[in-house]
């Protein structure tokens, strides 16, 4: 008997609704790439973290794996849009800046954040200039909040002459100006392609 696609779907939803299930189903308990890199702990806790329960950025694993041995003490972090990213680069870096919108989500953050954490609370219309206050370049900017062609531009300024500006989820149509502005001003683009923490995608 042939299965529709509708049924298909609602099978593929219910077995999301049961992780230990859907995680059965795979036969990696114990091994294999999912569980090594803690794809299984951030299915099960919808949080994107590691194998050790450490927070990874929610990127792909291909970016994860091409940027952590790049990181090291000396590194300074500005970000637009805080989260679990914060917390990975807070491990690896000097110091990680970093400006969010929502008041909740904020309060929740800056209660986890290490000593070298900074984060900025701004409203909206405050957003993009944020990273102007602290009159300093950094060595890599990480875009993965609000008016994200905005940021692109206004990050152009604030790095350093080796830095790197990091876009999450380039791939969508409304970054392409900014992402044809960089290239416009002589940045390089390197795409990362795969499955993030937790995520089917």
């Amino acid at each position: 008997m042939a299965i529709t696609n509708k049924e298909r779907l609602k099978t593929i939803f219910e077995l999301l609704q049961k992780p230990k299930t859907f995680r059965a189903l795979l036969s990696l308990n114990h091994t294999g790439y999912l569980k090594d890199n803690g794809w299984f702990n951030s299915f099960e806790r919808q949080i994107p973290i590691d194998s050790n329960s450490e927070p990874i950025p929610w990127t792909t694993y291909p970016f994860i794996d091409f940027i952590k041995p790049r990181l090291n003490n000396e590194l300074t972090v500005f970000e637009y849009g805080s989260g679990y990213s914060t917390l990975f680069f807070a491990r690896y870096t000097k110091a990680v800046t970093s400006v969010e919108h929502d008041e909740n989500w904020y309060n929740e953050l800056r209660r986890r954040t290490p000593v070298n954490v900074e984060i900025l609370l701004r409203e909206k219309n405050l957003f993009v200039k944020s990273i102007e206050e602290k009159n300093k370049k950094y060595n890599l900017i990480f875009i993965d909040g609000e008016n994200r062609v905005q940021c692109l531009k206004e990050s152009i300024t604030h790095l350093e002459n080796n830095g790197v500006i990091i876009l999450d989820d380039s791939e969508r149509e409304e970054y392409v100006e900014g992402i044809t502005f960089l290239s416009a001003n002589g940045f390089k683009q390197i795409d990362f392609w795969g499955i993030s923490p937790g995520c089917l995608y």
